[in-house]
């Protein structure tokens, strides 16, 4: 993912919903200084796992793990080339 993809996801996904907090992991595209101005200037307070800590959010982790080898890679021609 790049800057851009993420903030642009980020305006369409508040346009439709404005949530009290949003959780991350500390990638550079959520410590980006353009995606936290985003997310302060909508009221959106910010919280993020520790740094290197995927246990902090395991469920979801593992529901895009399962996502990603089930259906994506099966699915799509290629798509392990793309990550």
């Amino acid at each position: 993912m790049d800057k851009s993809f993420v903030l642009s996801c980020l305006k369409r996904a508040l346009s439709c919903q404005r949530p009290e907090i949003i959780n991350s992991d500390q990638g550079g595209h959520f410590t980006n200084p353009d995606y936290i101005k985003l997310l302060e200037d909508n009221g959106v307070k910010i919280s993020m796992d520790g740094k290197g800590q995927c246990l902090d959010n395991a469920r979801t982790e593992r529901f895009f793990r399962t996502l990603k080898y089930e259906r994506i890679y099966e699915l799509v021609p290629n798509a392990v080339e793309f990550e």
